[in-house]
């Protein structure tokens, strides 16, 4: 999969309003997509929001939003350090009358204020600079609102990628009680696909859907699907081979040896991330109720069974996961990549939904990558069906206590005899280099 980087032929506007800054912690990092763009004949002129911060001087247009104003009041985090609202939520924002007031006024989402602001910057940077294509990105499903002004402003062609589902398996739950609400964001939804030029979906079950719901915009839809970069620091384990370009050999392997976990030790099970803090429908309580349950009927399973919870916890949360679990807490990104080093299996908590999941989140993938076996407590969808074909672990449905007990014994079972999954297929499909070329290739389309 080689390939060496052309000279930029081509120019997209990057419509993404989740860009981190270019540098943190020291490390050189760019959002997905853009840092592979040159390897197929484009540059990249980024359009994000100024809530979170940036640097001067790292190419972003960082447009002005109001509620980054009121992210930094309510959050002391955001106020010390405006990239930690980025990665940081305030607990109980989600909740009460300012959630209510919200759900009614700011639709389809909480980031419709960055729309004026980006839009003005976004215009200016088209009549400034001469580009070739429109691409935005969602969620926040505002920003492909924000790409249907600009299409419309300069007549400029335009994909739009939606990273999760609109409606069809909602990140907001309102849109499953409120019928009205639900009826205008439809209608949204139809304008954005009428209008853009082609349409993109990380999963084949999203992809399935906006096909049946929408026929006659069939021929626009493209699936790209989330994926994992071992240049932002992605563990591979020894020998394993993503493309010719990044292999783990045995120096690489040698360094990273004081990290791994010992044989005849303990299960390490390790979840890095939120649960409700990112997704209010997801818990890990099933779980901790099960381990405790274990440790209640024999205390032995204490010893064999370690769990790691790393990132930020509701108190709820931590009060289920005290004197049963081990609490991290947030920490950054090279921190939490050391603790999927040192695990056994990595744990995926999704939540069972009427449908079969459309969402398979990027750190399943950067999982995959560590080369560990997978616990994926989810309903049947795309997560499930990604596990099952890679022979990457168990799946277990993640309201299913019984279950899941039973799916500890099994992988303390595997761990003891030293035969636990390991993924067989190959994982180049997913490497981010490879999904760009899949992306620019929709580019080459509309542009063509």
């Amino acid at each position: 999969m080689t390939q060496s980087p052309v000279a930029p032929e081509r120019s997209v506007l990057f419509v993404a309003y989740h860009f981190p800054p270019m540098r943190s912690a020291g490390v050189e990092r760019s959002a997905k997509f853009v840092r592979y763009l040159p390897d197929f004949g484009y540059s990249a002129r980024v359009l994000s929001t100024a809530a979170f911060g940036g640097e001067p001087g790292d190419g972003v247009l960082r447009a002005w939003e109001p509620l980054g104003l009121y992210r930094r009041w309510r959050n002391p985090a955001a106020r010390a350090n405006p990239q930690a609202a980025s990665r940081t939520r305030t607990p109980g924002l989600s909740a009460g009358w300012l959630q209510a007031l919200r759900q009614i006024l700011l639709v389809p989402d909480g980031q419709i204020t960055w729309l004026p602001g980006a839009a003005w910057s976004g215009l200016r940077a088209l009549r400034r600079q001469s580009m070739d294509l429109i691409y935005t990105t969602s969620p926040p499903t505002s920003s492909h609102l924000l790409g249907r002004l600009l299409k419309a402003q300069t007549g400029l062609p335009w994909v739009a990628d939606f990273r999760d589902a609109w409606l069809y398996d909602p990140l907001d739950p309102a849109l499953l009680r409120m019928p009205y609400r639900r009826e205008f964001e439809r209608r949204l939804e139809a304008s954005v696909l009428a209008e853009a030029d082609r349409i993109v979906t990380a999963t084949q079950i999203s992809a399935d859907d906006l096909r049946l719901r929408y026929p006659q915009q069939a021929h626009k839809i493209r699936i790209v699907t989330n994926g994992f970069d071992p240049a932002d620091g992605t563990p591979l384990p020894e020998g394993l081979v993503i493309d010719d370009r990044t292999r783990t050999g045995p120096q690489e392997a040698e360094a990273l040896a004081d990290e791994l976990p010992a044989p005849g030790g303990p299960l390490r099970l390790v979840h890095t991330g939120s649960f409700a803090y990112s997704h209010p429908q997801r818990t890990p309580l099933p779980l901790l109720s099960a381990l405790r349950r274990l440790v209640g009927l024999e205390l032995v399973w204490a010893e064999r069974l370690q769990l790691t919870l790393v990132g930020e916890l509701s108190p709820e949360e931590q009060a289920a996961a005290k004197g049963i679990a081990r609490v991290v807490g947030a920490v950054d990104r090279a921190t939490a990549l050391g603790f999927q080093r040192r695990a056994d299996v990595l744990l995926v908590v999704d939540h069972r939904r009427p449908w079969p999941a459309s969402n398979a989140p990027g750190k399943l993938f950067e999982y995959l990558a560590a080369g560990k076996p997978v616990l994926a407590l989810c309903g049947p969808g795309e997560i499930e069906n990604l596990v099952t074909r890679l022979e990457a672990g168990i799946c277990v449905a993640p309201d299913d206590i019984d279950a899941i007990d039973e799916a500890l014994r099994d992988l303390w079972d595997q761990h003891e005899q030293d035969r636990l999954p390991r993924v067989k297929a190959s994982l180049e499909p997913f490497h981010r280099r490879e999904l760009t070329r899949q992306l620019t290739a929709c580019f080459d389309e509309v542009i063509g």
